[in-house]
């Protein structure tokens, strides 16, 4: 397997090209781009020569097969041979951040059958996996042969708008059953290229001429069912829009009040100029779920705890019994201690009418409702207004719902 990774490497880098992610990309123009659109003649290409070769015996189908698509033979050594599909992506209108593609594919792989491990290398923008695809069976009266394929999987992103597909094997998984199909007996491992339809002599003809032909069907059936996925569901980059959108946001609004003295926000994975808290003091503004806020409006501030208790749990395991409130045998108590679930939320008092009162949730973190407070707090500390005499006390409070 070792050997047949570095082959397949050594085949990708044949046609690798530098692939750099767009730059220079704004928010409007990305908004206002057409769709990404991938196409791969290739597909229809291939799938149409596999099922003009179609035959009602397999053994003719596979040497159909066999006469129309060579094996791929190693270039430092004639004897390796593999049976290899390769296929180019190609994207129309390419706006897409690298990493995003990456990681939406590999999300896609990891929900198909026989996709256990599936590796994402962003430096290389490369995902490579080992996937097992059940490629055919034959039953005779004494036993039942299944064979799956392994093959080495390689897709790159080069050159900016093509996705590489490679798949390469070079032996077949041949596990052997008993006639219910239950007792596992024994496994074969034989090359591809030293059995049908390679070795017209070779045992189990009927089942490696399926394998052969069905392993051909699985891998372009595969890259037709991701172009379609990319097509449906990745013609545009959305979470690249997203961050495109928060950038220009945050743009307009520096621009608008200059630098902020303090921003609140959760580390999210994807930005959200709505969900952080800008606080800019020249400006006496302050900004916060699309909402902007004048500092002489705040009129007071509170955190409000409504916490949920949360009864611990006593269950009992195992075979045990009890007598007169006795506990016999070997069963086994498993207790939860009893907790308490807080749920804080910051309540500002606005003096306008149009948004009296704001309530900002932070749940569990009471450290981030008591800084987002702290802001507020200082604010009404150091407000001027003629409306009020005297020196400015704290107006926080802490309000706790007894349950």
């Amino acid at each position: 397997m070792k050997k047949l990774l570095f082959f397949a490497m050594v085949f990708v880098e044949t046609i690798h090209l530098d692939a750099q992610t767009p730059t220079g990309v704004n928010y409007e123009k990305a908004r206002q781009s057409p769709v990404m659109r991938w196409v791969c003649p290739d597909i229809e290409k291939y799938q149409e020569i596999l099922y003009l070769s179609k035959d009602d015996d397999y053994k003719v189908y596979a040497n159909n097969v066999m006469n129309k698509i060579e094996l791929y033979v190693s270039p430092t050594s004639s004897t390796d041979k593999y049976l290899c599909t390769q296929a180019v992506l190609t994207v129309e209108n390419p706006i897409f951040n690298t990493e995003n593609l990456l990681n939406h594919i590999s999300a896609w792989l990891k929900k198909a059958k026989g996709w256990k491990k599936v590796d994402v290398d962003i430096q290389n923008k490369k995902i490579t996996s080992n996937p097992s695809f059940h490629v055919a069976d034959h039953a005779n009266l004494i036993n039942v042969n299944k064979i799956h394929i392994n093959p080495v999987f390689s897709m790159e992103i080069v050159d900016d708008n093509n996705l590489l597909v490679l798949f390469m094997a070079d032996t077949w998984k041949n596990d052997e059953y008993d006639n219910k199909g239950k007792r596992y007996e024994r496994t074969f491992r034989p090359r591809i290229s030293e059995v049908f339809p390679f070795d017209p002599k070779s045992s189990h003809k009927n089942c490696y001429a399926k394998a052969y032909v069905a392993s051909y069907q699985v891998f372009w059936n595969f890259i037709n069912d991701l172009r379609k996925e990319l097509n449906t569901n990745y013609s545009r980059d959305s979470r690249l829009l997203t961050k495109l959108h928060y950038e220009y946001s945050k743009d307009s609004l520096l621009a608008r009040y200059g630098q902020p003295t303090k921003v609140i926000a959760d580390q999210m994975t994807t930005p959200d100029i709505h969900k952080e808290m800008y606080v800019f003091e020249n400006a006496q503004k302050i900004v916060f779920m699309d909402k902007t806020i004048d500092f002489k409006d705040i009129i007071s501030c509170e955190i409000v705890d409504d916490p949920k208790f949360i009864p611990g749990r006593t269950t009992s395991y195992g075979a045990g019994f009890s007598i007169f409130g006795i506990g016999l045998g070997g069963s086994e108590t498993y207790s939860t201690p009893d907790k308490t679930v807080h749920s804080y939320v910051v309540k500002v008092k606005i003096d306008n009418l149009g948004t009296p009162l704001i309530y900002i949730a932070t749940g569990q973190n009471e450290q981030k409702a008591e800084e987002i407070a702290a802001v507020f707090d200082y604010i009404i500390r150091h407000q001027e207004s003629p409306n009020r005499t005297g020196t400015q006390n704290s107006r926080t409070e802490t309000k706790r719902t007894k349950r």
